[in-house]
Order: C-alpha cells, then structure tokens, then sequence
C-alpha cells in the first residue's frame, strides 16, 4: 500500500510539473504592465505567477490572524474553564456536616424532638 501511495505522490508531482512547463511555454510572450512605481515587463507566466503569489500571501496573512485571534480566545476560555474547575474542586471539599458544637447539638435535639428535620410536627 505504501508503494502505492508513493506512486501516485510520483504521478501527481510529475503532472505538475509537465502542466507548468507547457502553461510557461504557451504564456512564453512579453507582457508590459504599469504600476505605480514603475513599468514590468515580463513573460507572462511570470506575471501569473507574482499575482498568485500574492494572492496566497494576502490569503496567509489573513488566515493566520484569524488563527491568532481564535487561539487567544481559546485560551480565555480554557482560563476560565480551569477557574471554574478549582471552585468546583473547593466546593466538592467544603464539610457537608455542621462541626459539633452547642448551636449543632441544639439542632440535634429539635430535629429528634420532632421527628427530623424539616418535619413538623
């Protein structure tokens, strides 16, 4: 199967290849553009391939501050969550018991007198 997969890695990076070969010798003719700056005059595959070129790192720079922005909301949120957590944890920790004590033991005794707590009697 591995030399499958490498076989097909093979084929598609050699169809690339021939692909733009044939693209730069059909788009082998001078082109001239004026910009701001300057004039450019160049093949135009060159050409084709500047503007890709900058349209992918137009792209990147606008993929990676969304990235960077999600990343950083991600780690307020997992702040937060871990926040929550450790108050959970002291939660789970406090006594579910009132120490002994008098105001316990007077409890105590009104409960059995009526026959538990929160019954009346």
């Amino acid at each position: 199967m591995l030399w499958l997969r490498r076989l097909v890695g093979i084929a598609l990076f050699v169809a690339v290849l021939v692909l733009g070969w044939t693209f730069a010798n059909r788009n082998a003719a001078p082109v001239q553009i004026d910009y701001l700056i300057g004039t450019l005059d160049e093949p135009g595959w060159v050409i084709v391939l500047l503007a890709v070129a900058l349209g992918a790192i137009a792209a990147a720079l606008v993929l990676g501050l969304q990235v960077a922005r999600l990343a950083l909301t991600a780690r307020r949120y997992r702040k937060l969550v871990s926040g929550l957590e450790e108050e959970v944890h002291q939660l789970r920790n406090l006594p579910l018991a009132a120490p002994d004590g008098p105001a316990a033991r007077g409890l105590a005794a009104r409960s059995s007198e009526s026959g538990g707590i929160g019954r009346s009697g």
